[in-house]
Protein backbone atom coordinates (compact mmCIF):
# COMPACT_ATOMS: atom_id res chain seq x y z
CA UNK A 1 0.00 0.00 0.00
CA UNK A 2 1.22 3.51 -0.64
CA UNK A 3 2.10 6.01 1.60
CA UNK A 4 0.02 9.34 1.48
CA UNK A 5 2.99 11.29 0.70
CA UNK A 6 3.43 8.72 -2.80
CA UNK A 7 -0.65 8.59 -3.16
CA UNK A 8 -0.03 12.72 -3.88
CA UNK A 9 2.52 12.01 -6.20
CA UNK A 10 1.42 9.83 -8.17
CA UNK A 11 -2.35 11.40 -9.14
CA UNK A 12 -0.63 13.47 -11.94
CA UNK A 13 -2.69 11.42 -14.48
CA UNK A 14 -5.81 12.87 -13.33
CA UNK A 15 -4.59 16.76 -13.75
CA UNK A 16 -2.25 16.34 -17.10
CA UNK A 17 -4.30 13.47 -19.20
CA UNK A 18 -2.27 10.15 -20.33
CA UNK A 19 -2.48 11.93 -23.84
CA UNK A 20 -2.11 15.48 -23.19
CA UNK A 21 -0.49 17.81 -25.77
CA UNK A 22 1.04 21.04 -25.71
CA UNK A 23 2.45 22.14 -28.40
CA UNK A 24 2.80 19.13 -29.67
CA UNK A 25 5.11 18.04 -27.12
CA UNK A 26 3.98 14.48 -25.42
CA UNK A 27 3.15 15.40 -21.44
CA UNK A 28 4.15 12.32 -19.57
CA UNK A 29 1.87 12.20 -16.66
CA UNK A 30 4.97 12.28 -14.18
CA UNK A 31 5.32 15.52 -13.86
CA UNK A 32 2.89 18.06 -12.08
CA UNK A 33 1.49 21.44 -13.66
CA UNK A 34 3.11 23.97 -12.34
CA UNK A 35 4.21 27.95 -12.76
CA UNK A 36 7.20 28.77 -14.59
CA UNK A 37 9.79 30.14 -12.53
CA UNK A 38 12.89 32.46 -13.41
CA UNK A 39 16.43 31.07 -12.97
CA UNK A 40 19.89 31.45 -14.13
CA UNK A 41 19.40 29.54 -17.26
CA UNK A 42 16.10 31.05 -18.65
CA UNK A 43 12.53 29.95 -17.65
CA UNK A 44 12.54 26.96 -15.74
CA UNK A 45 9.22 25.10 -17.25
CA UNK A 46 7.59 22.83 -14.84
CA UNK A 47 4.27 21.92 -17.18
CA UNK A 48 2.47 24.41 -16.87
CA UNK A 49 1.31 26.77 -20.10
CA UNK A 50 4.00 28.91 -21.81
CA UNK A 51 6.76 28.58 -24.43
CA UNK A 52 7.96 25.12 -24.76
CA UNK A 53 11.45 24.66 -23.93
CA UNK A 54 14.26 23.68 -26.48
CA UNK A 55 16.26 21.55 -23.96
CA UNK A 56 14.03 20.00 -21.51
CA UNK A 57 16.34 18.82 -18.49
CA UNK A 58 15.42 16.76 -15.31
CA UNK A 59 17.41 15.84 -12.22
CA UNK A 60 17.27 12.74 -10.63
CA UNK A 61 18.62 13.04 -7.11
CA UNK A 62 19.35 9.58 -4.90
CA UNK A 63 19.12 11.80 -1.82
CA UNK A 64 20.79 9.27 0.42
CA UNK A 65 23.31 8.47 -1.85
CA UNK A 66 23.74 12.91 -2.21
CA UNK A 67 24.08 13.43 1.19
CA UNK A 68 26.55 10.86 2.41
CA UNK A 69 28.86 11.45 -0.41
CA UNK A 70 28.89 15.05 0.30
CA UNK A 71 29.19 14.59 4.14
CA UNK A 72 32.21 11.47 3.52
CA UNK A 73 34.14 14.77 1.29
CA UNK A 74 33.43 17.80 2.98
CA UNK A 75 32.52 17.16 6.43
CA UNK A 76 35.97 18.03 7.46
CA UNK A 77 35.67 15.05 10.83
CA UNK A 78 33.27 12.48 11.73
CA UNK A 79 31.94 15.16 14.91
CA UNK A 80 30.32 17.53 11.95
CA UNK A 81 26.51 18.60 12.91
CA UNK A 82 23.95 15.87 11.33
CA UNK A 83 23.12 18.59 8.70
CA UNK A 84 26.53 18.51 6.77
CA UNK A 85 26.03 16.74 3.58
CA UNK A 86 21.86 18.40 2.89
CA UNK A 87 21.34 20.31 0.02
CA UNK A 88 18.34 22.19 -1.77
CA UNK A 89 17.33 20.31 -3.83
CA UNK A 90 16.07 22.76 -6.37
CA UNK A 91 19.08 24.54 -5.99
CA UNK A 92 20.84 21.43 -6.94
CA UNK A 93 18.64 20.84 -9.76
CA UNK A 94 20.04 24.76 -11.09
CA UNK A 95 23.35 24.20 -10.97
CA UNK A 96 23.51 21.23 -13.00
CA UNK A 97 21.39 22.41 -15.33
CA UNK A 98 23.40 25.59 -15.79
CA UNK A 99 26.90 23.86 -16.04
CA UNK A 100 25.57 22.58 -19.10
CA UNK A 101 24.77 25.73 -20.78
CA UNK A 102 28.03 26.27 -22.65
CA UNK A 103 27.12 23.32 -24.54
CA UNK A 104 23.73 24.21 -24.71
CA UNK A 105 22.30 27.85 -24.37
CA UNK A 106 19.32 25.98 -25.04
CA UNK A 107 19.09 24.14 -21.43
CA UNK A 108 15.96 24.34 -19.14
CA UNK A 109 15.03 22.79 -15.67
CA UNK A 110 12.08 21.04 -16.52
CA UNK A 111 11.77 19.28 -12.79
CA UNK A 112 13.73 17.73 -10.02
CA UNK A 113 13.09 14.54 -9.00
CA UNK A 114 13.83 13.00 -5.43
CA UNK A 115 14.29 9.74 -3.53
CA UNK A 116 14.74 8.97 0.08
CA UNK A 117 14.10 6.14 2.42
CA UNK A 118 11.28 7.30 5.22
CA UNK A 119 12.04 6.09 8.34
CA UNK A 120 9.36 4.87 10.45
CA UNK A 121 7.58 6.18 13.80
CA UNK A 122 7.20 3.38 16.67
CA UNK A 123 10.76 1.99 15.27
CA UNK A 124 12.77 4.26 18.25
CA UNK A 125 13.87 7.07 16.21
CA UNK A 126 10.98 9.62 16.67
CA UNK A 127 13.71 12.39 16.21
CA UNK A 128 14.63 11.46 13.14
CA UNK A 129 11.16 11.30 11.70
CA UNK A 130 10.17 14.05 12.96
CA UNK A 131 13.31 15.87 11.19
CA UNK A 132 12.52 13.91 7.93
CA UNK A 133 8.98 14.98 7.82
CA UNK A 134 9.84 18.99 8.38
CA UNK A 135 12.81 18.42 5.42
CA UNK A 136 10.27 16.92 3.30
CA UNK A 137 7.52 19.05 3.72
CA UNK A 138 9.68 21.87 2.74
CA UNK A 139 10.62 20.04 -0.22
CA UNK A 140 7.28 19.76 -1.44
CA UNK A 141 6.42 22.93 -1.33
CA UNK A 142 9.13 24.12 -3.66
CA UNK A 143 7.67 24.46 -6.86
CA UNK A 144 9.40 22.22 -9.58
CA UNK A 145 10.43 19.62 -6.94
CA UNK A 146 8.56 16.28 -6.48
CA UNK A 147 9.24 13.81 -3.56
CA UNK A 148 9.36 10.23 -4.32
CA UNK A 149 9.63 7.87 -0.78
CA UNK A 150 9.24 4.32 0.37
CA UNK A 151 9.34 3.39 4.33
CA UNK A 152 12.91 2.27 5.56
CA UNK A 153 13.15 -1.01 6.19
CA UNK A 154 14.40 -2.07 9.60
CA UNK A 155 16.19 -4.78 10.94
CA UNK A 156 17.63 -6.37 14.82
CA UNK A 157 21.02 -4.76 15.49
CA UNK A 158 23.75 -4.41 18.50
CA UNK A 159 25.53 -0.79 18.84
CA UNK A 160 29.07 -0.54 19.88
CA UNK A 161 28.31 -0.50 23.23
CA UNK A 162 26.25 -3.54 23.15
CA UNK A 163 22.48 -2.25 22.85
CA UNK A 164 19.94 -3.92 20.81
CA UNK A 165 17.94 -1.37 18.71
CA UNK A 166 16.32 -1.41 15.29
CA UNK A 167 18.43 -0.46 12.24
CA UNK A 168 16.80 1.22 8.85
CA UNK A 169 18.05 0.41 5.58
CA UNK A 170 16.59 1.56 2.61
CA UNK A 171 14.88 -1.06 -0.15
CA UNK A 172 13.36 -0.44 -3.05
CA UNK A 173 14.09 3.51 -3.68
CA UNK A 174 16.75 2.74 -6.70
CA UNK A 175 13.79 0.87 -7.75
CA UNK A 176 11.66 3.55 -7.41
CA UNK A 177 14.28 5.92 -8.97
CA UNK A 178 15.01 3.57 -11.96
CA UNK A 179 11.97 3.43 -13.45
CA UNK A 180 11.23 6.79 -13.24
CA UNK A 181 14.23 7.32 -15.37
CA UNK A 182 13.04 4.30 -18.33
CA UNK A 183 9.49 5.67 -17.98
CA UNK A 184 10.22 8.70 -18.23
CA UNK A 185 12.27 8.34 -21.45
CA UNK A 186 9.86 5.99 -23.10
CA UNK A 187 7.46 9.17 -22.53
CA UNK A 188 9.59 11.74 -23.69
CA UNK A 189 9.45 13.29 -20.79
CA UNK A 190 12.98 14.76 -20.72
CA UNK A 191 15.85 15.56 -23.54
CA UNK A 192 18.47 15.61 -20.92
CA UNK A 193 18.67 13.30 -17.97
CA UNK A 194 20.88 14.18 -14.95
CA UNK A 195 21.50 11.27 -12.54
CA UNK A 196 22.73 12.10 -9.76
CA UNK A 197 24.32 9.02 -7.83
CA UNK A 198 27.21 7.05 -7.49
CA UNK A 199 24.95 3.52 -7.14
CA UNK A 200 25.59 1.22 -10.22
CA UNK A 201 22.07 -0.28 -9.93
CA UNK A 202 21.03 2.89 -11.92
CA UNK A 203 22.78 1.31 -14.63
CA UNK A 204 20.41 -0.23 -16.38
CA UNK A 205 18.02 2.83 -16.47
CA UNK A 206 20.53 4.86 -17.75
CA UNK A 207 20.88 2.53 -20.44
CA UNK A 208 18.04 2.22 -21.43
CA UNK A 209 16.84 6.27 -21.39
CA UNK A 210 20.26 6.01 -24.15
CA UNK A 211 19.07 3.61 -25.93
CA UNK A 212 15.90 5.62 -26.21
CA UNK A 213 17.82 8.15 -27.71
CA UNK A 214 17.87 10.81 -24.52
CA UNK A 215 20.90 12.42 -23.34
CA UNK A 216 22.32 11.16 -20.07
CA UNK A 217 24.71 13.06 -17.79
CA UNK A 218 25.62 12.22 -14.13
CA UNK A 219 26.71 14.13 -11.29
CA UNK A 220 28.99 12.97 -8.39
CA UNK A 221 30.56 14.89 -6.00
CA UNK A 222 34.65 15.02 -6.03
CA UNK A 223 37.78 15.55 -4.34
CA UNK A 224 41.13 15.14 -4.69
CA UNK A 225 41.49 10.99 -3.85
CA UNK A 226 37.86 10.76 -3.92
CA UNK A 227 37.47 7.19 -4.04
CA UNK A 228 33.83 7.69 -5.12
CA UNK A 229 33.31 6.74 -9.05
CA UNK A 230 30.66 8.14 -11.26
CA UNK A 231 28.37 5.79 -13.24
CA UNK A 232 29.93 4.28 -16.88
CA UNK A 233 28.72 2.47 -19.42
CA UNK A 234 30.31 0.29 -21.64
CA UNK A 235 31.35 1.98 -25.19
CA UNK A 236 29.72 5.31 -24.02
CA UNK A 237 31.28 8.65 -22.58
CA UNK A 238 28.70 10.51 -20.79
CA UNK A 239 29.53 14.00 -18.91
CA UNK A 240 29.97 13.58 -15.45
CA UNK A 241 29.96 16.39 -13.22
CA UNK A 242 32.51 16.72 -10.77
CA UNK A 243 31.02 18.49 -8.17
CA UNK A 244 33.35 19.71 -5.79
CA UNK A 245 33.41 21.78 -2.13
CA UNK A 246 33.02 25.25 -4.17
CA UNK A 247 29.80 23.36 -5.77
CA UNK A 248 28.74 21.94 -2.75
CA UNK A 249 29.11 25.07 -0.55
CA UNK A 250 26.50 26.94 -3.65
CA UNK A 251 23.74 24.50 -2.83
CA UNK A 252 24.22 22.99 0.54
CA UNK A 253 21.39 23.39 3.50
CA UNK A 254 22.61 23.52 6.85
CA UNK A 255 19.33 23.43 8.98
CA UNK A 256 19.06 21.68 11.78
CA UNK A 257 16.23 19.34 11.30
CA UNK A 258 16.49 17.42 14.27
CA UNK A 259 15.87 20.77 16.27
CA UNK A 260 13.87 22.87 14.21
CA UNK A 261 10.49 23.66 16.00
Amino acid sequence: MRTPRQQRNSGVSGRIGLNSQLHGVSLAPIFLAMPCLQGVAGVYFFGGLGSVPDTRVVVYIDYQNVYHGARELFSGSQWSPPSTGNVYPLEYGKMLCDLGLGKDPNRVLAGVRVYRGQPVHGKGHEKLCRSFDRQVAIWENTAGVEVFTRPLRYFPAISETGERHQRGEEKGVDVMMALDIAIGAIKNSYDIGIVSTADADLLPAVEHALVANKRVETATWWAPKSSRGQLKVPNRNLWNHNLDKGKFDQVRDDTDYLTTP
